[in-house]
């Protein structure tokens, strides 16, 4: 079975995303402007080659959160990554992620309030 060559494509919407069953990964048009962090999230992205978790989420360079804070916020566009659930091109995509992350926020945010009631 011969193996598709690895490509680059930018999208209009999201941060970036890999796609190993067509082996490319979708980044925002907007970074081809910003080459530093272009580059460190295609490096990240290519790190979901070797381990597909929410842990490789994590695995991130405290340098760069400043630059991608700025981007998130000057690109509302990249919200979009951060949905559970999304419809692409009329079919319904969920993200497990990103809806583990959603459920434990929102159990947080609930104890959170359940003990400053308790305190107030």
């Amino acid at each position: 079975m011969k193996k598709k060559k690895f490509h680059i494509k930018y999208a209009d919407y999201g941060l970036a995303n890999y796609f190993p069953e067509d082996n490319h990964i979708e980044i925002n048009k907007k970074l081809k402007y910003n080459k530093p962090l272009r580059d460190y999230i295609i490096k990240h992205e290519l790190g979901h080659k070797k381990e597909f978790d929410l842990s490789h989420e994590f695995k991130i360079d405290w340098k760069v959160i400043p630059s991608l804070l700025l981007f998130f916020f000057k690109t509302p566009s990249t919200w979009r990554d951060f949905l559970p659930i999304q419809i692409r091109k009329k079919q319904v995509v969920y993200d497990l992620n990103m809806i583990i992350l959603w459920t434990f926020s929102i159990i947080l945010i609930y104890i959170l309030i359940r003990i400053l009631l308790r305190i107030f």
